[in-house]
């Protein structure tokens, strides 16, 4: 068990034990048959009982009642002790918690008001006390006071056993983050673990650097509203300025605005922290935790997302100590996006099913150089690389205003990974590259050459093992050179 759990349900039985000790001693002061309280649970509209004391035998309380259903229900905002007397108040039947006859001729109702709400009241039953004594008054007036400093030292306690469970929760979030053996894996995780911070109303969006601009690469597991992947940052987002900074960067969004990242992302309601993540001074992440609550990032939250940040690019400059500031953590010397960003980006989508279904579309394909290889015997190593940089730039989703990534699969062989709300997205990226390539592409010889490219693709529905879709957008797109076809599609 959980000390920090075990510590919390004992401070419980502590304080139960304390009211019911509190009770024993008010119907002994008073003289009363019976004393009982009764917590007032406005949110399931409920008496709860919190303890009695009693005399008699044929005394039975239920642990919880409707108000609706209990003597107490038209009294249960009541701010001052109140005096019932039977037949006028209250009838004998109406006292349920009672086997037999109730000898009961009036009843006391004494109010605990706890800043400025009635949370509990306590029921003083009485056959023979028609008026209390000034010395009564007394005793219910201290009765009130050592109750409510007991309910105020058990909220104290219970407030630190929260901060205690609290940090030690956070205490737990930095040693796993540490124990992330590659930069994905420390990626991914740091953006599940900020997740946890927004719960259900929210979400946390990876960048990184790659296709030459900042682009989203994947989100927390459990996100809301997610953007698509391969969406582009803009000027003037809350992504933007955290970059230009190299510090957090929080706003509220007051009509949908500011944007998070960019103008083609959903509306943007409550409020967002964006954060980036250095290696050696250089932004290497940028995180964007968003909530739909405005309030929910105080400076408490703030300092907690801010360090585990700052941990993930110490422990970035461990991992890659010879990682040099020009260089960028995901993507290659050609701009693509590595494998392993790659990857990890299709493996979000398919090998786990989200609890927040998206509505995007996803298309994930191959695409090659068809004929590379007589390219190969005539040109430089130099004017290839060249190549391979106008193919990069001409098949770059973004220009042709798509949402997606490029990976470097081999030399010459891409992958995309697209998503979109338009679901001929796809056919008018593949339309608009099939009309960008139709002239010569120009290298060191004058007329340049045509440059054939062949694509494999599937579109993503459900869950699906990486493994295999890969597998099977290669297979496809080799058909696609044998039968020297532009796309082919399974």
């Amino acid at each position: 068990m959980d000390l920090s759990s075990a510590g919390d349900k004992d401070n419980l039985q502590n304080f139960r034990k304390q009211v019911r000790d509190m009770l024993l001693m008010l119907r002994t002061s008073l003289d009363a048959e019976t004393v009982s309280m009764h917590w007032v649970n406005t949110n399931r509209d409920q008496f709860v009982l919190a303890g009695y004391a009693t005399s008699r035998r044929d005394v039975i309380f239920q642990d919880r009642i409707s108000r609706q259903k209990h003597f107490l229900g038209k009294y249960s905002s009541i701010k001052s002790i109140t005096r019932l007397e039977k037949n006028s108040h209250f009838k004998p039947a109406d006292l349920v918690h009672y086997s037999g006859a109730p000898q009961v001729n009036y009843i006391y109702l004494v109010p605990f008001v706890f800043r400025a709400e009635t949370v509990a009241i306590t029921v003083v039953e009485t056959s023979h006390k028609p008026e209390l004594s000034a010395s009564d008054e007394k005793v219910t007036a201290a009765f009130q006071k050592v109750l409510g400093r007991m309910l105020q030292s058990y909220q104290d306690v219970a407030d630190l056993t929260e901060k205690q469970t609290e940090w030690v929760e956070y205490d737990r979030m930095v040693r796993d983050l540490t124990k992330a053996e590659e930069p994905l894996e420390l990626a991914t995780r740091l953006a599940d673990q900020l997740q946890q911070f927004v719960g259900d109303s929210g979400g946390v969006i990876l960048l990184a650097r790659g296709l030459d601009a900042w682009h989203t690469v994947c989100n927390s597991l459990e996100s809301r509203y997610p953007p698509p992947v391969g969406l582009e940052l803009e000027k003037g987002s809350i992504a933007e300025q955290a970059l230009m900074d190299g510090e957090p960067f929080f706003s509220p969004h007051f009509n949908a605005n500011p944007k998070r990242v960019s103008s083609a992302e959903p509306l943007c309601y409550g409020s967002s922290l964006a954060v980036p993540v250095l290696h050696r001074q250089r932004r290497q992440l940028l995180l964007v935790v968003y909530s739909e609550n405005p309030l929910l990032f105080n400076d408490a939250l703030k300092h907690k997302i801010g360090n585990l940040c700052r941990m993930a690019g110490l422990k970035l400059e461990a991992m890659l100590p010879d990682l040099d500031v020009y260089d960028n953590l995901f993507s290659s010397r050609l701009s693509s996006y590595s494998q392993d960003l790659f990857n990890g980006a299709l493996g979000r989508l398919t090998g786990l099913k989200r609890r927040h279904e998206s509505t995007l579309a996803t298309w994930v394909g191959m695409i090659s150089i068809g004929n590379i290889n007589d390219l190969r015997t005539r040109y430089r190593l130099e004017d290839l690389t060249m190549l391979q940089q106008k193919v990069l730039a001409g098949i770059r989703p973004q220009h042709y205003g798509i949402p997606g990534i490029v990976g470097q699969y081999s030399d010459y062989v891409y992958t995309f990974l697209l998503q979109s709300t338009d679901e001929s997205a796809f056919l008018s990226w593949t339309g608009r590259i099939r009309e960008a390539f139709r002239q010569p592409v120009p290298l060191s010889m004058k007329n340049g050459e045509i440059v054939q490219l062949n694509t494999g693709v599937t579109r993503l529905n459900g869950t699906a093992d990486p493994d295999a879709i890969l597998r099977l957008i290669k297979k496809a797109m080799n058909d696609a050179v044998k039968q020297q076809k532009f796309i082919v599609e399974v």
